[in-house]
Protein backbone atom coordinates (compact mmCIF):
# COMPACT_ATOMS: atom_id res chain seq x y z
CA UNK A 1 0.00 0.00 0.00
CA UNK A 2 1.57 3.51 -0.73
CA UNK A 3 -0.21 6.54 0.80
CA UNK A 4 0.56 9.98 1.53
CA UNK A 5 3.44 9.46 -0.96
CA UNK A 6 4.03 13.76 -1.62
CA UNK A 7 3.95 14.60 2.11
CA UNK A 8 7.25 15.14 2.72
CA UNK A 9 8.06 17.01 -1.14
CA UNK A 10 4.62 18.05 -2.28
CA UNK A 11 6.57 19.78 -4.90
CA UNK A 12 7.06 16.90 -6.71
CA UNK A 13 3.14 16.26 -7.32
CA UNK A 14 2.87 18.67 -9.73
CA UNK A 15 5.19 16.72 -12.35
CA UNK A 16 3.02 13.98 -12.32
CA UNK A 17 0.84 13.26 -15.39
CA UNK A 18 -2.85 11.90 -15.50
CA UNK A 19 -4.25 9.24 -13.52
CA UNK A 20 -4.42 6.85 -16.30
CA UNK A 21 -0.75 7.39 -16.97
CA UNK A 22 0.63 6.79 -13.44
CA UNK A 23 -1.18 4.04 -13.03
CA UNK A 24 0.33 2.20 -16.41
CA UNK A 25 3.67 2.84 -14.88
CA UNK A 26 2.61 1.66 -11.18
CA UNK A 27 1.64 -1.76 -13.43
CA UNK A 28 4.51 -1.82 -15.25
CA UNK A 29 6.70 -1.57 -12.52
CA UNK A 30 4.89 -4.70 -10.47
CA UNK A 31 4.87 -6.32 -13.59
CA UNK A 32 8.88 -6.59 -13.84
CA UNK A 33 9.20 -7.20 -10.54
CA UNK A 34 6.36 -10.08 -11.04
CA UNK A 35 8.50 -11.87 -13.40
CA UNK A 36 11.65 -12.14 -11.44
CA UNK A 37 9.67 -13.47 -8.58
CA UNK A 38 7.32 -16.11 -9.83
CA UNK A 39 6.90 -17.87 -6.31
CA UNK A 40 5.22 -14.85 -5.38
CA UNK A 41 1.50 -14.27 -5.70
CA UNK A 42 0.62 -10.42 -6.73
CA UNK A 43 -2.40 -8.27 -6.96
CA UNK A 44 -3.13 -5.15 -7.76
CA UNK A 45 -6.13 -3.39 -7.69
CA UNK A 46 -7.55 0.18 -8.07
CA UNK A 47 -10.59 1.92 -7.39
CA UNK A 48 -12.25 -1.05 -6.53
CA UNK A 49 -11.20 -3.10 -9.33
CA UNK A 50 -8.68 -5.63 -9.54
CA UNK A 51 -6.49 -5.07 -12.52
CA UNK A 52 -3.65 -7.81 -12.05
CA UNK A 53 -4.03 -11.44 -10.43
CA UNK A 54 -0.60 -13.45 -10.44
CA UNK A 55 -1.22 -16.80 -8.42
CA UNK A 56 2.46 -18.59 -7.49
CA UNK A 57 3.85 -20.19 -10.68
CA UNK A 58 6.74 -21.31 -12.47
CA UNK A 59 9.19 -19.10 -14.12
CA UNK A 60 8.16 -19.80 -17.34
CA UNK A 61 4.23 -19.80 -16.48
CA UNK A 62 4.86 -16.24 -14.73
CA UNK A 63 6.47 -14.93 -18.33
CA UNK A 64 4.01 -16.55 -20.31
CA UNK A 65 1.05 -14.58 -18.08
CA UNK A 66 2.73 -11.69 -18.24
CA UNK A 67 3.52 -11.41 -21.75
CA UNK A 68 1.03 -11.09 -25.03
CA UNK A 69 -0.99 -14.45 -26.02
CA UNK A 70 1.15 -14.51 -29.28
CA UNK A 71 4.28 -15.13 -27.26
CA UNK A 72 2.56 -18.26 -25.75
CA UNK A 73 2.58 -20.24 -29.39
CA UNK A 74 5.72 -18.71 -30.52
CA UNK A 75 8.57 -18.88 -28.29
CA UNK A 76 11.93 -20.73 -27.49
CA UNK A 77 13.70 -21.41 -24.42
CA UNK A 78 17.65 -19.84 -23.99
CA UNK A 79 19.86 -21.59 -22.04
CA UNK A 80 23.83 -20.77 -22.21
CA UNK A 81 26.51 -21.28 -19.15
CA UNK A 82 30.10 -20.22 -18.79
CA UNK A 83 32.43 -19.54 -16.33
CA UNK A 84 30.99 -16.76 -13.96
CA UNK A 85 27.72 -16.12 -16.52
CA UNK A 86 24.66 -17.58 -17.30
CA UNK A 87 21.90 -16.88 -19.31
CA UNK A 88 18.16 -18.59 -19.36
CA UNK A 89 14.72 -17.63 -20.27
CA UNK A 90 12.31 -17.56 -23.61
CA UNK A 91 12.60 -15.43 -26.75
CA UNK A 92 9.88 -15.53 -28.84
CA UNK A 93 9.80 -16.41 -32.82
CA UNK A 94 10.20 -14.00 -35.53
CA UNK A 95 6.27 -14.25 -36.13
CA UNK A 96 5.48 -13.21 -33.00
CA UNK A 97 7.25 -9.92 -33.34
CA UNK A 98 5.71 -6.48 -32.63
CA UNK A 99 5.89 -2.91 -33.54
CA UNK A 100 6.64 -1.73 -30.08
CA UNK A 101 9.43 -2.93 -27.91
CA UNK A 102 6.82 -3.14 -25.14
CA UNK A 103 7.19 -6.80 -24.17
CA UNK A 104 11.05 -7.30 -23.32
CA UNK A 105 12.28 -8.33 -20.07
CA UNK A 106 15.96 -8.25 -19.27
CA UNK A 107 17.32 -9.10 -15.91
CA UNK A 108 20.48 -9.21 -14.26
CA UNK A 109 21.06 -11.13 -11.00
CA UNK A 110 17.35 -10.19 -10.18
CA UNK A 111 16.96 -6.86 -11.13
CA UNK A 112 15.20 -5.28 -14.02
CA UNK A 113 17.37 -3.49 -16.08
CA UNK A 114 17.50 -1.93 -19.73
CA UNK A 115 20.80 -1.96 -20.72
CA UNK A 116 21.80 -0.69 -24.14
CA UNK A 117 24.76 -3.73 -24.51
CA UNK A 118 22.37 -6.34 -23.90
CA UNK A 119 18.66 -5.08 -25.86
CA UNK A 120 21.55 -4.80 -28.62
CA UNK A 121 22.57 -8.28 -28.16
CA UNK A 122 18.85 -9.85 -27.96
CA UNK A 123 18.60 -7.70 -30.96
CA UNK A 124 21.47 -8.58 -33.33
CA UNK A 125 20.44 -12.32 -32.72
CA UNK A 126 17.44 -11.59 -34.67
CA UNK A 127 19.21 -10.02 -37.23
CA UNK A 128 18.93 -12.55 -40.14
CA UNK A 129 15.10 -13.46 -39.19
CA UNK A 130 13.66 -9.93 -38.30
CA UNK A 131 13.62 -6.59 -40.21
CA UNK A 132 12.52 -3.12 -39.85
CA UNK A 133 11.28 -1.93 -36.95
CA UNK A 134 9.70 -4.93 -35.83
CA UNK A 135 10.74 -5.95 -32.11
CA UNK A 136 11.15 -8.92 -30.90
CA UNK A 137 9.56 -10.29 -27.42
CA UNK A 138 11.44 -11.75 -24.47
CA UNK A 139 12.62 -12.73 -20.76
CA UNK A 140 15.75 -13.37 -19.92
CA UNK A 141 17.57 -14.05 -16.69
CA UNK A 142 20.84 -13.37 -16.91
CA UNK A 143 23.48 -14.09 -13.76
CA UNK A 144 26.79 -13.01 -13.71
CA UNK A 145 29.72 -12.41 -10.54
CA UNK A 146 28.61 -9.48 -8.99
CA UNK A 147 31.85 -7.95 -9.27
CA UNK A 148 31.70 -8.05 -13.47
CA UNK A 149 28.88 -5.41 -13.35
CA UNK A 150 28.41 -1.93 -11.94
CA UNK A 151 24.58 -1.41 -10.37
CA UNK A 152 25.36 2.08 -9.07
CA UNK A 153 25.74 4.21 -12.74
CA UNK A 154 21.89 5.31 -12.23
CA UNK A 155 19.70 6.84 -10.40
CA UNK A 156 16.54 4.41 -10.41
CA UNK A 157 19.62 1.42 -10.68
CA UNK A 158 17.90 0.65 -14.27
CA UNK A 159 21.17 0.91 -15.82
CA UNK A 160 24.21 -1.07 -15.03
CA UNK A 161 27.90 -1.03 -16.74
CA UNK A 162 29.22 -4.40 -17.55
CA UNK A 163 33.00 -4.85 -16.74
CA UNK A 164 34.15 -6.85 -20.42
CA UNK A 165 30.74 -6.22 -21.86
CA UNK A 166 31.96 -7.02 -25.73
CA UNK A 167 32.15 -10.40 -24.10
CA UNK A 168 28.83 -10.58 -22.33
CA UNK A 169 27.37 -9.32 -25.42
CA UNK A 170 28.63 -12.28 -27.67
CA UNK A 171 27.79 -14.55 -24.85
CA UNK A 172 24.35 -13.27 -25.37
CA UNK A 173 23.91 -12.96 -28.57
CA UNK A 174 24.97 -16.74 -29.56
CA UNK A 175 22.89 -18.35 -26.88
CA UNK A 176 19.98 -16.76 -28.65
CA UNK A 177 20.67 -17.19 -31.78
CA UNK A 178 21.22 -20.72 -30.62
CA UNK A 179 17.56 -20.76 -29.76
CA UNK A 180 16.35 -19.60 -32.73
CA UNK A 181 18.59 -21.53 -34.63
CA UNK A 182 16.85 -24.63 -33.41
CA UNK A 183 13.60 -23.63 -34.19
CA UNK A 184 15.00 -23.66 -37.81
CA UNK A 185 16.51 -26.99 -37.39
CA UNK A 186 13.02 -28.67 -35.76
CA UNK A 187 11.72 -26.81 -39.19
CA UNK A 188 13.77 -28.38 -42.00
CA UNK A 189 12.87 -31.76 -41.24
CA UNK A 190 9.12 -31.23 -41.84
CA UNK A 191 10.07 -29.11 -44.83
CA UNK A 192 12.41 -32.01 -46.30
CA UNK A 193 9.24 -34.38 -45.64
CA UNK A 194 6.81 -31.92 -47.27
CA UNK A 195 9.28 -31.68 -50.02
CA UNK A 196 9.38 -35.59 -50.49
CA UNK A 197 5.85 -36.08 -50.36
CA UNK A 198 5.45 -33.66 -53.14
CA UNK A 199 7.56 -34.91 -55.67
CA UNK A 200 6.27 -38.61 -54.65
CA UNK A 201 2.75 -37.45 -55.35
CA UNK A 202 4.23 -35.81 -58.57
CA UNK A 203 6.04 -39.38 -59.56
CA UNK A 204 2.82 -41.26 -59.15
CA UNK A 205 0.89 -38.37 -61.76
CA UNK A 206 3.66 -39.42 -64.05
CA UNK A 207 3.74 -42.86 -63.78
CA UNK A 208 -0.07 -43.25 -64.24
CA UNK A 209 0.24 -40.50 -67.54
Amino acid sequence: EVAALFFKTPARRKFLRTEQTELGHCLTQVERIAAAHPQVAFSVSHAGRTLLQLAPATPRERALKLLPEEFAAAHRGVQAEAPGIRVQGWVGLPTAARARADAQYFYVNGRYVRDKVLSHAVRAAYADVLHGSSQPMYCLFLDIDPTRVDVNVHPTKIEVRLRDSSAVHQFVLHAVQAALAETARIAAPHATHAASNVQSLADLAAARA
